[in-house]
């Protein structure tokens, strides 16, 4: 009887079989990866939309006052649309 190091036949082809199915599932991450991440950003747009928040976009130069006087909350964190930038209104304010 001969001892080898090397795969029998048989093992050799479940190794293909493995690496056949260790490329595919890769191709079909990739693919979910692509196809969830052009839907997410319309998600992230709707979210982080200031409007949509409740708030109002003013420029730089104005001040973030309510009716009644007081300083209003200014957020970083919300963006304000496109159309709103064009106009110089960049600052999210909650009033």
């Amino acid at each position: 009887m001969k001892s080898s190091i090397f795969f029998s036949r048989k093992g050799d082809a479940n190794m293909w079989w493995i690496i056949i199915g260790a490329v595919i599932a890769l191709v079909v991450m990739i693919v979910l990866l692509v196809f969830f991440t052009g839907r997410s950003a319309t998600l992230e747009s709707g979210i982080l939309d200031c409007a949509g928040k409740g708030g109002v976009c003013i420029g730089s130069d104005e001040a973030c006052t309510r009716e009644d006087g007081t300083l209003g909350t200014v957020s970083r964190a919300f963006q304000c649309s496109a159309e709103e930038k064009s106009q110089q209104r960049t600052i999210c304010c909650f009033k």
